[in-house]
């Protein structure tokens, strides 16, 4: 050998030292794997990649790197490597290894081609870093992120169910107050009816009688009088409408007092507790409150007999009926009809409220009992009467609350309440 080119050895060999001690140097682990042989073993790794993964450099020279990905095969990151392996291209992704010891370490793992100088694929380097510190707090960030947004929701919802619960609280000590306070005038004006149609009819017996007296007298000139009197106050006209005019005002005074005892029902401040009650009472009674809403929107067929009452909190219930009854009458175009039918089984008593409106698509039924969530125009609906509809039934009374429609064809609501809750 010459001179000269021993001097270039010396100096190769000594870069080649360097190279080396650095390599051993670095926190990074270094793999070298020959891209040339099949399964593309390891040919090289670095002190950093032993301390890393726990393995000593003979256990692993010679194996393809998957090893460190022990049982778990189904990593995103998986593929993205077979992809850059396939195609001899460079890629960086995110791993979850495993040490020796079972362990488990995340990998930052960036793998690059190494090329000769044809062009050809000959190696490839992979550089590890342990970033289980990082990545972990960083879950455990996003993890708490999740449970306090979650926490947030719950807020949101709880503030949304004691506002409205505020609200219908003092619905209902309105709704009370217009009951008694109108009960009382109509009590006596009914009272006053009553009477007058007594004396009415006293009246009639009186008049009648004096017809005849004159009739009887003989004195032709007094009759002549009588008959002038009572046709000048068209008495016989009176007389006979009289009788209608009592009895309507009567009738309309009863329908008044079933529209008050209605209210009371509705709003059941005395009620707040579980008690036995009916469903076809309370929806009847519910269906008087909404009637003048949905009186020229809706034809209801109510078919609610025989049906066995059971435990509840009546109060809460006929909220959730009247939320039903008023959506189906905002549904509804033309023709409107709502059918409410009510079943049982041995455990449970089934509703269903039906109406022939415009239905929904499946996405929107996905998500008609979220809280806040409404089909309706801004400022229109709050989006809050079947979240709160649905905590009522599954949370209150330990029932369930389904929705099915079809866009065009309508919706059914369908409520099972146990029987035992």
């Amino acid at each position: 050998m010459k001179k000269h080119e021993s001097q270039d050895y010396n100096v190769i060999q000594q870069e080649l030292k360097l190279h080396d001690a650095a390599m051993e140097s670095t926190s990074c682990g270094i793999s070298i794997s020959d891209a040339r042989k099949p399964d593309m073993p390891l040919i090289y790794v670095n002190r950093a990649f032993c301390e890393m993964s726990g393995y000593l450099e003979e256990e692993v020279v010679g194996k393809n790197c998957r090893f460190l990905q022990g049982e778990n095969r189904d990593q995103k990151a998986r593929y993205i490597i077979r992809e850059a392996l396939d195609s001899g291209n460079h890629c960086q992704v995110l791993i979850k290894n495993f040490r020796k010891d079972g362990t488990f370490f995340w990998n930052d793992l960036i793998i690059s081609p190494i090329r000769d100088k044809e062009g050809q694929l000959t190696h490839f380097v992979g550089v590890q870093n342990d970033v289980t510190d990082r990545e972990e707090a960083r879950r455990e960030t996003a993890a708490k992120q999740i449970e306090l947004e979650r926490t947030l929701e719950t807020l949101k919802e709880t503030q949304s169910m004691l506002i409205h619960s505020e609200k219908m609280n003092a619905l209902g000590q309105m709704v009370a107050g217009v009951a008694h306070e109108i009960n009382n005038p109509v009590a006596f004006v009914a009272s006053n009816m009553h009477a007058l149609k007594q004396m009415a009819e006293d009246l009639k017996d009186a008049y009648e009688q004096l017809n005849m007296a004159v009739d009887t007298s003989g004195n032709e000139d007094l009759k002549v009088m009588a008959r002038k009197l009572s046709q000048e106050a068209d008495v016989d006209f009176i007389s006979e409408d009289l009788d209608d005019l009592i009895n309507s005002s009567i009738d309309g005074l009863k329908r008044v007092k079933g529209i008050v005892g209605s209210l009371r029902n509705f709003s059941r401040l005395d009620e707040a507790d579980e008690k036995i009650a009916s469903m076809k009472e309370c929806i009847e009674s519910t269906l008087e409150i909404a009637g003048s809403v949905v009186r020229n929107r809706l034809v209801i067929d109510c078919q609610l007999n025989d049906l066995s009452p059971i435990k509840c909190r009546p109060s809460e219930l006929n909220q959730v009926f009247l939320n039903l009854i008023m959506n189906a009458a905002q549904a509804v175009k033309e023709d409107g009809r709502l059918e409410i039918k009510g079943s049982e089984t041995t455990d449970a008593l089934i509703l269903t409220f039906t109406d022939n409106g415009i239905g929904m698509d499946a996405a929107t039924q996905e998500k008609i009992f979220n809280p806040f969530f409404t089909t309706k125009p801004v400022g229109e609906g709050t989006g809050l009467g079947l979240s709160i509809a649905y905590k009522i039934i599954s949370d209150g009374h330990n029932g369930k609350i389904t929705v099915d429609s079809e866009v065009g064809k309508g919706t059914s609501f369908t409520i099972s309440l146990p029987k035992n809750a």
